[in-house]
């Protein structure tokens, strides 16, 4: 591997690649051990019959996004290992192309074509062109798992089963291309995004928001019908008195005795409007209200007593629940809170 060593080498890099390399090397093997120490491990494997690979890369990672400007004088083909970090990827080539295997299918990106997946849902991907360059930016899927709960109101561990070609014809995929080309130009040689932890934070959670609502996959029949349809009063006045008394004790019969309504008309209406049960309905605001207490630095008590406080009283199986929802467990969420806040190990371990 070799590291730039001037200002003079730098720019004419710059020019050469569009950006300057914090990696660059040629050999294949010099590729794989410094994607793997940026990255994450993988499985890759040259497609020449050359012994040279001449290659260079840009690679900057900031709290849940990694950003990989790179280039290529030959192809190779890389696949996901079950180590390899689990990620919402965005790729968008410049020069030459990326195909990939999706179920039966393969697409290949291209000018004004942005291949999006979950790297774990895909087969092998082959990086070709003579030269070959490329942005490719990996969005945590935990990011994407939370705002899938936070949006559909329930746990699921269903695969979105992501339509792959976003065309930036379409005003959806120019809204989610745009926003990608952003950060990938804000993170490129050591961008000003790479300084600010609460803008990556939030560029993360708005774009897995937009390809939720906007990208074409397993739940976008839900958003259609939830922007389509509103809620009944009845439906609407039980979800309030829910919020309202969120910390107290109550049954469903006591929700439809303050509505109105009879047990049956308030289950039907949930199952209607918000595709699931009221009683389901009720534990997701309280996985959320934990997970927001989880989230907060300076939230003191144990995991068992704010577990207590909304109602759950079985940690094996709140644990389960919580994984499905938010993609980590409750004590890497609040590792997680207390890492960005500062909080020291001692006062974190004392509210375990």
């Amino acid at each position: 591997m070799v590291w730039l060593r001037s200002q003079n080498s730098a720019r004419t890099r710059e020019r050469d690649y569009g950006f300057t390399p914090t990696h660059e090397g040629d050999d294949f093997e010099s590729m794989v051990q410094a994607f793997t120490a940026g990255y994450g491990v993988f499985g890759a494997k040259p497609l020449g019959g050359d012994r040279a690979f001449a290659w260079a890369a840009d690679l900057r990672r900031s709290g849940t996004l990694t950003a990989v400007h790179s280039a290529f004088q030959s192809s190779w083909q890389v696949r996901t290992l079950d180590e390899t970090p689990q990620h919402l990827v965005f790729y968008i080539p410049h020069t030459g192309s990326i195909q990939l295997t999706v179920g039966k299918r393969m697409v290949e990106g291209g000018a004004g074509r942005i291949i999006i997946a979950n790297n774990h849902e895909v087969g092998d991907r082959i990086v070709q062109g003579d030269p070959h360059r490329s942005d490719a930016l990996c969005l945590d899927w935990k990011v994407v798992r939370r705002t899938l709960f936070s949006l559909l109101e329930t746990p699921t561990l269903e695969s979105l089963d992501l339509e792959p070609v976003v065309d930036m014809a379409s005003p959806s995929g120019r809204l989610i291309g745009n926003l990608v080309q952003t950060i990938v130009q804000g993170m490129r040689n050591g961008g000003p995004l790479l300084s600010s932890p609460l803008a990556v934070s939030t560029m993360s959670e708005t774009l897995a928001d937009l390809v939720i609502r906007f990208a074409h996959h397993r739940f976008s029949g839900h958003f259609q019908r939830k922007v389509s349809s509103v809620a009944p009063w009845h439906v609407r006045r039980a979800i309030d008195y829910m919020h309202a008394n969120i910390a107290e004790p109550f049954t469903m019969s006591m929700v439809a005795d303050e509505v109105g309504i009879s047990v049956r008309a308030l289950q039907t209406g949930f199952k209607t409007f918000r595709e699931t049960s009221p009683g389901a309905y009720l534990r997701t605001i309280r996985l959320k209200a934990v997970h927001d207490q989880l989230r907060d630095p300076l939230n003191q008590q144990t995991l068992r007593d704010i577990c207590t406080t909304w109602g759950f009283f079985h940690p094996g199986r709140f644990s389960a629940i919580y994984r499905s929802a938010f993609g980590e467990s409750p004590r890497d969420t609040r590792l997680r809170a207390a890492f960005s806040s500062g909080v020291t190990a001692q006062v974190l371990s004392a509210s375990m």
